[in-house]
């Protein structure tokens, strides 16, 4: 079966190149035929000023002459081309038939496996070959990489590239030791002091190990205000036990920081972490800002600081008018990102309800955007409050999550729970391992699911 699609593909392709060469009819207006037109233009603009009496018969025969040998010479070298491509276009469609059915088969012998038999769909592992086929394509990668960089070591964005695939393959070591070898090329870029720090962090299990301190040190020292360097190294102080030192870098940093950046939500919820271990109530600071963002009212460093200083009950004003006209417009005129800030907004307010229905609504705007998804069933999980367990809405959320996107962490442990609450507990394993297998190994979230894979790996007790 597989000889006669290749014989039909191929032949196929064959006709399509062959057509230009077999059909007769087909003509094309070479140079020498443009060049005749305009020689013919030039004859017929002299008759007509002969004619107008501009000037005589006389002065422009020698131009008429000169005019019509050059169309005679032109049409003598046109007919030579056309000979010259009619005795070898039946030589050369032959060539091209050959090299077309020739190569197509050699290739296919050597590269394919014509010897095995086809596998039906139902019985292959689809998944399974997916993520071979992936691990393939980084291997691939990486030695190709390598290989680039003993011909060019002075490349150093092969360098980081190399660095970051090796981290995306949960090589850390490696991938630290290659930005490493990175800063040797370019001692002046932060960034890859940074990007050594983090993969000495995640090598050593979540924390600060000499090394990658070391790294963290090395990228304040050239760049005092870079974000990375500004987390880690407070990140290290909480490590110490100096939580009170660790909350005012970060609350610095979260003030300092644009609301859009990537590393805000980790930042809040490690200012939140160490605020209660401390005991301090930082909420004005966290939700002044996340309001501002939500709402697009982009109050100045100077606004916020005074909001901060402000009434609980005058603050509370401020923050529910900001949402009041946020949801006075999306009622008027919705639209996808407006919807999404104030699902983001009533979420900051605590009014889940409210976060659930506007996420919801964006949700069938974009229906094939797994964010508005997410967001809403994490609304409808917050809205039952921590304990209980997740709501029915919220599972079936994440189960057509995962249709769109099997990557999204949070919906195979809010599945698995619920699936371990139903008695299924291979099917929780399942969801609970594809977690693991999507957090980096120094995340908190690596260390939840971990302890939930060895509890639910222990044989059940009657």
């Amino acid at each position: 079966m597989i000889w006669f699609v290749l014989c039909a593909i191929t032949l196929v392709a064959a006709i399509l190149l062959l057509l230009p060469f077999l059909n007769k009819r087909a003509v094309t207006i070479s140079r020498q035929e443009q060049g005749i037109s305009v020689y013919k233009q030039q004859l017929a603009e002299l008759d007509a000023d002969v004619a107008r009496g501009v000037v005589n018969e006389a002065d422009v025969e020698p131009v008429r002459v000169e005019i019509q040998r050059r169309i005679l010479r032109v049409g003598e070298q046109e007919d030579r081309v056309r000979g010259a491509l009619k005795g070898a276009q039946p030589k050369l469609a032959l060539m091209l038939l050959v090299l077309v059915f020739g190569s197509t088969f050699t290739l296919y012998k050597y590269l394919g496996s014509p010897q095995l038999p086809s596998q039906p769909l139902a019985a292959r592992d689809i998944e399974k070959e997916k993520r071979d086929f992936a691990g393939q394509d980084f291997e691939t990668l990486v030695e190709r990489l390598a290989e680039k960089l003993s011909e060019q070591p002075d490349n150093v964005d092969g360098w980081v590239l190399l660095a970051r695939t090796l981290s995306r393959m949960r090589r850390f070591d490696e991938a630290a030791a290659t930005y490493i070898k990175a800063t040797i090329l370019d001692p002046t870029d932060v960034d890859l002091y940074v990007g050594a720090g983090e993969n000495f962090y995640y090598a050593a299990k979540g924390t600060m190990s000499d090394a990658a301190l070391e790294a963290f040190t090395k990228a304040a020292d050239l760049e005092p205000e870079h974000p990375g360097a500004r987390y880690y190294l407070a990140e290290y102080d909480a490590q110490k036990g100096d939580n009170i030192k660790a909350l005012e870098a970060w609350l610095a940093l979260y003030r300092d920081s644009d609301p859009d950046a990537p590393f805000m939500q980790i930042l809040r919820e490690r200012i939140g972490e160490v605020a209660g271990i401390v005991g301090r109530d930082v909420s004005a600071i966290l939700e002044t800002k996340q309001l501002a963002e939500s709402t697009n009212a982009g109050p100045s460093r100077a606004d916020r600081e005074a909001a901060a200083e402000m009434s609980a009950a005058d603050r509370q004003d401020m923050i529910n008018s900001m949402v009041a006209r946020l949801e006075e417009r999306m009622q008027s005129d919705p639209e996808f990102d407006g919807l999404m800030k104030l699902g983001k907004a009533f979420s900051v307010q605590r009014h889940y309800e409210k976060s659930a229905d506007a996420y919801a609504r964006a949700a069938k705007m974009q229906e094939a955007d797994p964010l508005p998804l997410i967001l809403q069933a994490l609304a409808l999980v917050q809205n039952v409050g921590a304990g209980s367990p997740p709501p029915a809405e919220a599972i079936t959320l994440y189960r057509k999550v995962l249709t769109l996107d099997d990557t999204v962490a949070e919906a195979h442990w809010y599945i698995g729970l619920a699936e371990m609450d139903a008695g299924r507990r291979d099917v929780a394993l399942t969801h609970w391992k594809k977690m693991q297998s999507l957090v980096p190994e120094g995340a908190p979230l690596y260390a939840n699911v971990t302890r939930a894979i060895k509890a639910l790996s222990q044989p059940a007790q009657n």
